[in-house]
């Protein structure tokens, strides 16, 4: 069984993490997909949208495991390290990485993430351990940073077979950015699903 981990702090999830996604699961061909929203992020700022209304618009994901033709066969958004932060405990992808090891032996495990973070994956809690349980599913955010990409996977994984890469059309978006342009009143619609944008209206977010 393969299973795809794809985590984030989700401020709001847009159509670049889909897209993101779509193109690992395309490069690995999971059994099972886990999106895992963050608790306390350890490498950023804590989020001020409340973590319940991130695992919310979470739900977008399940688009992917919808339809006459899903992307992927099996899709969970999982608030495993939602419910750690709020126990008080920090999260770190290491210890999720134990946990679906433990909740599903003998599975193969693939962890999905941008180009960025592989540029500062050696700055990460226990990193090394981290491709020892998983193989790294390495998609641009960027167009045109291949060469640059490669050079930081072949720094971290000499040997190779533990980092790979995801041919994708970049949709260069950050939620940073999405997050300005919906506090100066913008819809975002090219950007954001649906689903999404029904929570922030509601919820009054990023306003």
């Amino acid at each position: 069984m393969r299973l795809l981990l794809y985590g984030g702090t989700f401020d709001p999830p847009h159509n670049g993490h889909l897209n993101n996604l779509a193109a690992a699961a395309a490069r690995v061909a999971p059994d099972q997909v886990v999106v895992m929203p963050a608790g306390v992020p350890p490498h950023k700022r804590a989020s001020a949208t409340p973590a319940d209304l991130r695992l919310e618009m979470c739900r977008c994901f399940y688009a992917l495991a919808q339809g006459p033709n899903p992307v992927v066969p099996r899709l969970e958004v999982s608030r495993w390290e939602i419910d750690q932060a709020e126990a008080g405990r920090r999260n770190y992808t290491v210890l999720t990485l134990e946990m679906l090891t433990q909740a599903y032996p003998g599975a193969e495990l693939y962890l999905a993430v941008g180009s960025d973070m592989l540029r500062t994956f050696d700055e990460w809690y226990r990193w090394q351990d981290i491709l020892h349980l998983a193989r790294l599913v390495v998609v641009s955010r960027e167009i045109g940073d291949d060469m640059t990409l490669h050079a930081a996977a072949r720094r971290l994984d000499p040997m190779g077979g533990r980092i790979l890469f995801a041919p994708v059309q970049a949709l260069p978006m950050a939620s940073s950015q999405l997050r300005a342009r919906l506090a100066a009143g913008e819809e975002c619609a090219e950007a954001l699903p649906e689903e999404v944008r029904q929570v922030i209206r509601r919820d009054g977010l990023y306003r």
